[in-house]
């Protein structure tokens, strides 16, 4: 009996010892908050890049629809190498190529309301379908004025976040968040016509 009741009062005391006993606290305590701070911190930095390609997918879809509305007339190869500059646009995000379409609209001279806009033209960089030429096509309100002829560019990427990219072999992150840009501009010269789209 008295063997385990010296035990007992050995485990009390060093029980009694640990609770009192503040020399590793800070260790304990920067152990336990050290995920939570790389957690913040890789969230902020994937926030911030979100935000930045997001802008950079409205710039080159800005960029490319001013590029094809100076034009009087393209070709497939010209817009490829449009195309490339609004890729280069998006640098430095280099995890997933932006998929890119240029389309040409006629507006109808008639009716006078609400008059039907059609494609003239369209080519796109493979990630996006072309429209078929001909097609009726859905535009706004805004841009519905009779004889109008309009250049059309749509640009969408999938963003993928930085933590999801690097541990993409260890979790499965489908998807991604999409961010997309659609841009109407007028042709300065005259219609922008396409030799081979």
């Amino acid at each position: 009996m008295a063997s385990y009741h010296k035990r007992r009062s050995g485990l009390a005391d060093m029980i009694s010892r640990f609770r009192k006993d503040r020399s590793a606290a800070a260790a304990v305590e920067f152990v336990l908050v050290v995920p939570l701070i790389v957690l913040v911190y890789l969230g902020a930095v994937d926030l911030s890049e979100g935000i930045e390609t997001d802008k950079n997918v409205s710039r080159a879809a800005g960029i490319i629809a001013d590029i094809v509305a100076q034009q009087s007339t393209v070709s497939k190869t010209q817009l490829d190498d449009i195309f490339e500059i609004g890729e280069a646009t998006i640098f430095p995000y280099d995890r997933a190529k932006p998929g890119i379409k240029v389309t040409a609209i006629q507006v109808a001279a008639s009716p006078q309301t609400n008059p039907p806009a059609t494609v003239a033209w369209s080519y796109s960089n493979g990630k996006l379908s072309p429209d078929t030429k001909g097609r009726t096509i859905d535009i706004p309100a805004g841009f519905r004025t009779n004889g109008t002829y309009l250049i059309k560019v749509e640009v969408a990427l999938t963003y993928v976040p930085v933590t999801a990219w690097g541990m993409r072999n260890l979790v499965s992150a489908d998807g991604g968040l999409p961010l997309s840009e659609t841009y109407y501009l007028s042709p300065r010269l005259a219609d922008t016509a396409c030799s081979n789209c």
